[in-house]
């Protein structure tokens, strides 16, 4: 049986491990944060184990990046890789998903959410609640999508971009990497680079540095 062990210990963190108990043939294995205090909250600081830099893998831990953050998922989770670390592609039960889906490790892939046909997805992907990801769309890695996104068909998205709840990309615009899109933002044709964009349509409003 595979052992998980959650990166991060803060609110997206403490989901997963609820949506980990759902999930049958994995065991939770407890918490990898530089400081787990805010664990003692929620009654979790028993689960508590160190930070991840001091944690020794074994041959069937798996670790799960549960950091909202892009930039520092992906910090995060170079180093585990740096490592050999095993990453799992955490995926709820109740996630519908189609045909000829191609997915990179270590991303989540929350309750509700649909996948549906001939897609490709990178590696360390956060799609949170209820995201839905229409046909041919390709997505790259270290991204963040929170709940009710809805990324339509023949959408092509880059690397570390973050996306408030409910963004709609319609058809076939294209993203590049590093932009932050305010929720409920709809965005038509796209951006480039390194920009927060807000509105319907999105327009870009600054950098995002």
């Amino acid at each position: 049986m595979k052992e998980i062990l959650i990166c991060g210990s803060g609110e997206f963190a403490r989901e997963i491990y609820h949506w980990i108990k759902q999930v049958q043939g994995i065991l939770f294995k407890g918490f990898l944060d530089k400081n787990g205090d805010s664990l003692s909250r929620y009654n979790l600081s028993q689960f508590y184990i160190s930070s991840e830099d001091n944690y020794d893998f074994c041959d069937n831990d798996y670790a799960i990046v549960a950091i909202a953050n892009p930039h520092i998922r992906k910090k995060v989770f170079d180093s585990l890789y740096a490592r050999g670390v095993n990453f799992y592609n955490f995926i709820h039960p109740s996630v519908i998903i189609g045909g000829n889906i191609k997915m990179g490790e270590g991303n989540i892939i929350c309750p509700n959410s649909v996948l549906t046909t001939d897609i490709e997805i990178g590696t360390g992907n956060i799609f949170n609640i209820n995201v839905t990801i229409g046909h041919d769309v390709k997505i790259g890695s270290f991204n963040t999508f929170n709940s009710h996104c809805d990324i339509t068909g023949n959408v092509q998205i880059g690397d570390l971009n973050y996306s408030g709840s409910r963004v709609s990309f319609l058809p076939s615009c294209k993203i590049g990497n590093n932009n932050q899109i305010s929720a409920g933002s709809v965005v038509y044709k796209g951006v480039k680079n390194n920009s927060i964009l807000l509105g319907n349509p999105a327009k870009i409003i600054g950098d995002n540095l």
